[in-house]
């Protein structure tokens, strides 16, 4: 695996168990306390973010691979 990769990889991976350790605090009634500025609740974010880790996956593989990745900008 190339270094890019293994960065990545290791970045979604300190990610998730991030998340996982943050939900282990959470009670029943703080799954929906809305978020200020934003407005979800925090199940919708949780939700929300454990749905785009397949995506990263399929990213750090792409990457590990040495294929390039094209079509994704800043602006994306």
């Amino acid at each position: 695996m190339g270094q890019r990769a293994q960065v990545l990889a290791d970045r979604i991976e300190k990610g998730a168990d991030a998340l996982a350790a943050f939900v282990r605090t959470l009670g029943p009634a703080a799954w929906n306390v809305r978020v200020p500025k934003d407005g979800r609740t925090i199940g919708v974010i949780v939700h929300h973010v454990a749905s785009v880790y397949p995506n990263e996956i399929q990213l750090a593989q792409t990457l590990a691979e040495g294929k390039p990745i094209a079509g994704v900008t800043r602006d994306a």
